[in-house]
C-alpha cells in the first residue's frame, strides 16, 4: 500500500462569544470589553444618611424638662363671725317685752283712741268726749297699722341679733313709728269732733 500524505486537518472555528467559553472567561472577557476608569474621573460623594423623623435613638438620654408647680389659688379666710354683744341682747329683749305688753293690750283694748281723745279732754278741761262711727273705723286702723309694725320689728330685730350686730335701736325706732301713726290719728279725730273745735276757737280768741 502507498502511503498517503495525512491531509491536514481544517482549523477550529472560533468560538463565538460565549458559546465555549465558561463561566469566568466569560466575566473576564465582559470586564475587558469595558474602558478602564480613572479613579479621579469618579467623583467622592459623601452619603449622608437621611434623618428618620420621630426615631428613637436607643441609650440616648431623655433631656429633662422642668415642670412648674401648678399654681394652688389661695384659700380664702374664713370670715370672724360678729361676737354678740350680752349687753345689747339684754336690752333688746327688754325693749321687745315691753313692746308686746302694750301691744296686747292695744289689741284687747279697741277703743285706744277713744281712751286718748278722753284723757286729753280731762286734761284741758274741755269737757267729756263721746266717741263717734269715725272713733271706732280710725281706732281698728290704728291697731292693724300697730300690728304689722310690730311684727317687721320683731323680724328686723331677730335678724340683727342672728347676724351679731347690735339691734337694741330697732324696737326704740318701731315704738317711735308706732308713736307717731297713734298722734297723726287722734289728731284727726280731734279736728272732727264738734266740742274740741269750739275749745279751739275759744282758745285763740
Amino acid at each position: 500500500m502507498t502511503d498517503q500524505p495525512e491531509r491536514p486537518q481544517p482549523e477550529r472555528p472560533k468560538p463565538q462569544y460565549g458559546e465555549y467559553a465558561s463561566a469566568q472567561e466569560q466575566a473576564k472577557i465582559i470586564a475587558d470589553s469595558f474602558p478602564a476608569v480613572s479613579p479621579l474621573s469618579v467623583p467622592s460623594q459623601t452619603v449622608s444618611p437621611v434623618p428618620v423623623p420621630n426615631e428613637p435613638v436607643p441609650n440616648a438620654p431623655v433631656p429633662h424638662t422642668p415642670v412648674a408647680p401648678a399654681s394652688v389659688p389661695p384659700v380664702p379666710k374664713p370670715a370672724a363671725g360678729r361676737r354678740r354683744r350680752r349687753w345689747d341682747v339684754i336690752l333688746t329683749a327688754g325693749l321687745l317685752g315691753y313692746a308686746t305688753i302694750n301691744v296686747i293690750a292695744q289689741l284687747l283694748a279697741r277703743d285706744t283712741l277713744a281712751t286718748i281723745a278722753k284723757q286729753f279732754f280731762v286734761a284741758q278741761g274741755i269737757g267729756d268726749y263721746t266717741p263717734t262711727a269715725l272713733t271706732a273705723s280710725l281706732g281698728t286702723t290704728l291697731n292693724v297699722i300697730t300690728l304689722a309694725l310690730f311684727v317687721i320689728t320683731l323680724l328686723v330685730t331677730t335678724w340683727m341679733l342672728r347676724s351679731g350686730r347690735i339691734a337694741f335701736w330697732v324696737p326704740i325706732t318701731g315704738g317711735v313709728v308706732a308713736t307717731i301713726v297713734a298722734l297723726v290719728f287722734v289728731v284727726i279725730l280731734l279736728q272732727s269732733d264738734p266740742t274740741f273745735v269750739q275749745f279751739f276757737d275759744r282758745t285763740r280768741r
